[in-house]
């Protein structure tokens, strides 16, 4: 049997607060090459990127939540994976929706996954007509944050009209509220310490805080949750914990109260995760699970998470078939999500079948 020819598979080094801590996750880099291909470390802030991976077969980056991150990951990714035709990590599917709530709340409910009841508004009159007889509280949302950040409650007409007027207004960068261990809030941190170093002065903010303003994102509250479950799917394996909210508070996200015993995941949350990621077709998928009345729905998906958090997991249920009816199977054993990441992609690139992932198939709607 011929062995699978070596690939070249260029790779943006992860440069997230993940990477500078004493046990920081395996890198792509060190994963691929021990796999036996070529990585060759490339920089997508350099104006020669496309230069650089001509010759490639392959290209990986995990990029962040930041707008410096974004601004090149949406114009650059579908390039190279559209045009140049390489296998990427994310790809398209996979990540064109990242940190979009407006993006998601069209999403959702074309591919018929259970989320709460969502509301965009792209004009203020009709936000402010909405608002006069809609039901208390609400959950606004900024398109992008991450950590439970710009995520608000809304109590009376009156604070919701303050917001709308803000929000068509001068704008908002943030929501408040942001958790200090969140991604975004150690990646300012990190990186204001070093331009202080540099430059002798603070960074512009703008570079991680976009503009908002000119639209409403609405969300029903679903009261009585006072967690949410995180499932975490690569390929066929789901990793699961669930999150307790902040104390008086409603949100969970980068609460930091994780809860890792497996008896409190509950197998329809587990089961709508690869649902999730099945239906959009993703690489890689986290949703936060959440519950109206007795459903299991989506509130927020993403293509990449906190990485320790996910190793953290004592084990993973592996699907054999269908989201909905397929056989759960449980194994034990902590896994870095890099290493199943870099396990399914070579498994892509080599045209094989991936270990424990099924081919991308869309599901119906749950009745």
């Amino acid at each position: 049997m011929t062995a699978p020819r070596a690939r070249v598979i260029a790779i943006h080094p992860d440069d997230s607060p993940e990477t500078r801590v004493a046990e920081p996750p395996p890198s792509w880099l060190d994963l691929a090459r021990a796999a036996g291909h070529e990585a060759r470390r490339v920089d997508v802030f350099a104006p020669d990127i496309v230069e650089q991976v001509r010759g490639c077969d392959a290209f990986m980056w995990r990029h962040l939540h930041i707008p410096s991150h974004r601004a090149v990951a949406r114009r650059l990714l579908p390039v190279l994976e559209l045009q140049l035709g390489l296998c990427v990590f994310p790809d398209q599917r996979t990540c064109w929706h990242y940190d979009d709530k407006i993006a998601q709340a069209y999403l959702f409910p074309a591919a018929g996954i259970p989320a709460p009841r969502t509301w965009t508004f792209w004009e203020a009159a009709t936000a402010r007509a909405f608002l006069a007889g809609a039901t208390y509280p609400l959950v606004m949302k900024l398109s992008g944050g991450a950590g439970s950040a710009n995520v608000q409650l809304l109590r009376t007409p009156a604070e919701a009209a303050a917001r709308v007027d803000l929000l068509f207004g001068s704008g908002v960068r943030s929501l408040g509220g942001e958790s200090l261990r969140s991604p975004a809030a150690l990646e300012r941190r990190v990186r204001a310490v070093a331009a202080v170093a540099r430059h002798g002065r603070m960074p512009d903010p703008g570079r991680w805080w976009e503009l908002h303003k000119n639209y409403v994102l609405l969300q029903e509250f679903l009261p009585d949750n006072a967690f949410d479950t995180r499932i975490t799917v690569i390929g066929a394996r789901a990793f699961g914990f669930r999150r307790f909210n902040r104390t008086g508070d409603f949100r969970a996200s980068g609460s930091g109260k994780i809860d890792y015993d497996q008896a409190g995941v509950a197998e329809d949350m587990v089961r709508l995760a690869f649902r999730t990621a099945r239906a959009l077709g993703m690489q890689s998928c986290a949703i936060d699970g959440l519950r109206r009345g007795g459903e299991a729905v989506v509130g927020e998906v993403s293509y990449t998470f906190v990485s320790r958090a996910v190793r953290d997991c004592p084990g993973h249920w592996e699907l054999q078939g269908d989201p909905l009816t397929g056989a759960l199977t449980w194994r034990a054993g902590h896994v870095w999500p890099e290493e199943a990441q870099m396990a399914d992609f070579l498994a892509r690139l080599e045209g094989r079948p991936a270990g424990a992932a099924p081919a991308p198939a869309p599901v119906a709607a749950r009745p």
